[in-house]
């Protein structure tokens, strides 16, 4: 599966990034056998590439996200828990982000082309590495490098296609439904260790409102679920907002998060 869409990864730090599974009844989805059909449907990789071209080519991008996902307990147990967060991005090379924890936690996030901030608000502390480049690389680099977690990381690369459309196994068009009442094509994919779906608004703005990934290789099989939404595309987004702002009083502390 692509390297970002990875159950290790998604209930860690951060949030969000980037589920439940929707059971669709047999009078919403056509009656017809899947075995008959081509796997890559042409209407879902339109969809989705349309969507990706329209956040890739957009300037500034700022959304909510409600993320809830499964910590599976050594019993076997899964345990739903949740996290929001917000995420503005400029392009190329500023991004702030800031998540919080049904537990408590906080965190922030702030990249202005030259350093990364990581402000962990609960435990008082921050970390700090200096990156000169875009937004794509500093996640590359975070994410290889620090086993960081960006919420909804895929989504905020240029070219969504590429990092999601990579390694697919298959993909289908579901049809429309309704997401928080507006009209979305509800797309679903398979990719290596993960099926995944994605609902993404069926009009001139084709921004993704819903986000599910089942880990299917996972004996517990753990679920990732985000919902989106106070989408802004194209809109002023003033400098500061990429200023890491931390008090004085906040330890400083090596910029470590693999374990």
């Amino acid at each position: 599966m692509p390297r970002h869409l990875n159950q290790n990864m998604t209930p860690r730090i951060l949030l969000a990034g980037f589920i439940a599974v929707i059971a669709a009844s047999t009078a919403c989805v056509p009656s017809y056998a899947q075995d008959e059909k081509d796997p890559m449907d042409e209407k879902a990789l339109g969809v989705f590439k349309a969507m990706s071209d329209y956040l890739g080519g957009s300037e500034t991008i700022s959304f909510r996200t409600q993320a809830f996902f499964d910590v599976v307990r050594e019993s076997g147990i899964k345990i739903k828990t949740g996290r929001s967060s917000t995420v503005s991005l400029r392009r190329p090379e500023d991004l702030y982000i800031h998540a919080e924890g049904e537990d408590g936690s906080a965190t922030t996030i702030w990249f202005d082309g030259s350093k990364v901030t990581l402000w962990r608000r609960d435990a008082n502390e921050v970390m700090a590495i200096d990156f000169k480049g875009a937004t794509d690389a500093m996640l590359d680099h975070v994410i290889d490098e620090h086993d960081a977690e960006i919420p909804l990381a895929d989504l905020l690369y240029s070219d969504v296609n590429k990092i999601l459309g990579e390694d697919l196994l298959s993909a289908e068009y579901i049809g429309v439904r309704l997401v928080d009442g507006v009209p979305c094509h509800q797309l679903s994919f398979e990719s290596p260790g993960a099926d995944w779906q994605i609902w993404i608004e069926a009009d001139s703005t084709p921004v993704p409102r819903r986000f599910v990934i089942d880990f299917v290789d996972d004996d517990s099989k753990p679920q990732y679920m985000a919902r989106m939404d106070a989408w802004s595309i194209g809109g002023d987004i003033e400098d500061f907002n990429f200023v890491a702002a931390v008090p004085e009083s906040v330890e400083q502390v090596e910029f470590k998060l693999k374990p």
